[in-house]
């Protein structure tokens, strides 16, 4: 939400609003100009805060810089009503004495900030990139976890030196150290069922749903939101249009057995929700598998897909879209809880041991130590699933670049909490949703026999019409000259994909050349 250079010894200066940024002394802090945030500025004796938030719809700012400094009293007010702010947002809190500042996440985790504190200097951005021009180092620990596919939502990064936001999270700094502090958890393991009837649990859930979406000002630009063509992007686009009208939608085809059924669904959606729709075909925008740094920078924890959601997201802004909305966080939406009997065999989790499996393979005994020791500086959980904000960090440097915001309404922590304590038949195959999608859209466009396409054949495919050069490239190995992977164990899994195209050896394979690109490009 915002970028910043700060000597702490300017803090004493009083900040003053410059073309677009707050100075304070030669440091500047410049919030991420976009229609869907506001910035507030207010200051009283020896204390100052400045935020840059969502714009919500009935919550309208009328000045972001308050003239004049507030008694105690009033910025104590305006200071609390920050904090509870309902969306998301980033606060700076200054305290002049000492050249003390605190920065302050809010729960959503939509465009997490990115930190690197000095002795007497802190640096600020949403964009990762900014950090990678000068050395960087890795964090040999981190990069062996991401390897063995755990999934790490936490403060520290895998460059050393680098601290993420993580929601909820504050970083406290003042000459000469620097301090983090996690909130607390938030259980969401054991929820009470309410007592809804179908009827009931049906009506709510709309409610909800309905004024997550309308809670985003129409001023805040052209609405535009995905829609691959499966049960969460159409709910969205159900949402979406019932609160707003007209809505443009961008999808992503596959190719192969499974595009006749997602055409064939996502023209029922499109027609009968009139959605102004625009798409582009996966084999014309394939990702990329270089291993030789470009000069675009990647990222080590990256949309596998950029190229092709790249293309999309650039027609999008060309149109005129401001917010893009997504379906991220519907995987997560109807969880099975340890108390309840399972109805149905569940594949995934079995995947998932399998794919585990292969990456300890590629492990040398020094990285498999880092994986079994216990991990003690985790993010707590919070109102939002680690999957959802982990896609945060993937996609949104990326679409801020675009011009573009992004809201993910089936993250939201309050349709969350909902379908968290929903009793366990309206949670069993995602029925709530399938009866509002039914009532949307009708009960054709997702019968219960129902199975969604993915994108997970896309690359393993790519992976083995490309072995030849990926291995010509691997010749040379920067992970295993860092002492994590086994070079031959690499090698044989690259002849294990190209020759099987299986997803469970595919995915340690997919985060190895990931990984592997980052590190060369560091180099």
């Amino acid at each position: 939400m915002l970028k910043a250079e700060i000597a702490l010894h300017d803090l004493s200066h009083q900040p003053e609003w410059r073309e677009g940024a707050l100075t304070i002394g030669g440091s500047r802090i410049e919030p991420y100009a976009h229609s869907a945030l506001e910035t507030l500025f207010a200051h009283t004796e020896g204390q100052w805060i400045f935020v840059v938030r969502e714009r919500h719809a009935s919550m309208s700012l009328h000045a972001n810089v308050i003239d004049g400094p507030l008694d105690a009293q009033h910025f104590a007010e305006l200071h609390r009503a920050c904090v509870m702010w309902p969306l998301d947002y980033v606060m700076i809190e200054v305290a002049k004495a000492g050249h003390r500042i605190k920065i302050r996440a809010g729960m959503y985790g939509a465009a997490p900030l990115y930190c690197r504190a000095k002795t007497s200097a802190l640096t600020l951005s949403w964009d990762l990139a900014d950090f990678l021009a000068g050395p960087v180092s890795i964090d040999l620990d981190i990069a062996s976890r991401f390897l063995a596919l755990g999934s790490i939502y936490s403060a520290q990064h895998i460059c050393s030196g680098i601290t993420m936001l993580t929601e909820r999270a504050m970083l406290f700094a003042e000459p000469g150290k620097a301090h983090y502090h996690y909130p607390a958890a938030i259980d969401t393991s054991a929820q009470s069922p309410e007592p809804l009837d179908d009827a009931e649990a049906d009506e709510a859930f709309g409610k909800i749903l309905h004024g997550i979406v309308s809670s985003r000002p129409t001023s805040s630009g052209r609405i535009a939101t995905e829609l691959s063509g499966g049960m969460d992007s159409a709910t969205v686009a159900c949402a979406l249009t019932k609160a707003y009208g007209v809505v443009a939608s961008k999808g992503i085809l596959l190719d192969g057995d499974e595009r006749k059924s997602q055409v064939a669904r996502r023209t029922k959606i499109v027609e009968r929700l009139r959605l102004i729709d625009e798409t582009v075909d996966i084999d014309a925008h394939l990702p990329t598998l270089d291993l030789q740094p470009g000069e675009t920078r990647v990222y080590p924890h990256a949309e596998l897909y950029l190229e092709a959601f790249d293309s999309l997201w650039g027609k999008a802004r060309a149109q005129g879209c401001a917010l893009l909305f997504t379906g991220v966080g519907g995987d997560e939406l109807f969880p099975t809880y340890q108390s309840e009997t399972t109805r149905h065999t569940d594949t995934s989790g079995e995947l998932v041991e399998q794919a585990r499996y292969h990456a300890t393979g590629l492990l040398t005994s020094r990285a498999q130590a880092a994986v079994d020791s216990s991990r003690l500086f985790d993010a707590p959980a919070g109102p939002i699933p680690v999957s959802s904000l982990l896609a945060g960090t993937c996609q949104a440097p990326h679409l801020l670049r675009h011009g573009l915001w992004p809201v993910n309404p089936l993250s939201d922590p309050r349709l969350v909490a909902f379908c968290y304590r929903l009793p366990p038949a309206s949670r069993h195959r995602r029925a709530v949703m399938q009866r509002y999608l039914a009532a949307s859209l009708g009960a054709d466009v997702f019968p219960p026999n129902y199975a969604k396409e993915t994108f997970s054949a896309v690359l393993p495919a790519l992976i083995s019409r490309q072995e030849q050069s990926l291995a010509s490239q691997l010749r040379e190995c920067a992970l295993a000259d860092l002492g994590l992977v086994d070079h031959g164990a690499v090698l044989a899994l690259l002849r294990e994909v190209a020759a099987t195209r299986s997803d469970a050896p595919a995915a340690p394979l997919i985060s190895f050349l990931w990984l592997e690109r980052f590190v060369r490009q560091l180099a």
